[in-house]
């Protein structure tokens, strides 16, 4: 009986992240507060520590995501290169790193500033920017990067900021 319940649940949330992950595609992101509030809202389907790499086309709209690994982030060269393979895939201009802290206070970790300085230093200068390595913890989240890289906007595409 448990099997069924626990399939059922698995089914319910695959089905409800779909829809809210493909309704989110016409909607542009213009800032760390937009991405952040989507972001704590697709986090709360998961009770264990989840990673993401979230991507967005030339004009900030959400154009995909790749599951990165569950548990702890630690991000290899590997996983940036998968990133930016899917990146590619999805034909995105950028992207942020995402993960959360189910039950604790979503400050980064030393593992998260390590990670966070390891996939900037792959991606700089690449033709898909990093945006930033988004921290959630239930209706609450922390980024990592500089408010500088958020006053910047699109340019049609090229290697700039929002």
């Amino acid at each position: 009986m448990r099997d069924s319940v626990t399939g059922k649940r698995d089914l319910f949330r695959e089905i409800t992240l779909r829809t809210f992950t493909d309704e989110m595609k016409t909607y542009p992101f213009t800032s760390r507060e937009m991405i952040g509030c989507f972001l704590c809202s697709f986090f709360c389907f998961f009770d264990d520590e989840q990673v993401f790499a979230v991507f967005f086309d030339e004009k900030c709209r959400y154009c995909g995501m790749l599951h990165v690994q569950d548990g702890v982030l630690i991000v290899p060269s590997p996983l940036s290169e998968s990133i930016e393979k899917k990146g590619k895939e999805l034909g995105a201009a950028s992207f942020v790193l995402a993960h959360n802290h189910p039950g604790v206070p979503a400050a980064p970790s030393a593992e998260d500033v390590l990670t966070t300085s390891a996939v900037r230093g792959h991606f700089e200068g690449s033709p898909l920017v990093f945006l930033d390595h988004f921290i959630i913890s239930g209706n609450d989240f922390s980024t990592m990067l500089t408010d500088t890289l958020w006053q910047k906007r699109y340019d049609g595409g090229r290697n700039t900021l929002f």
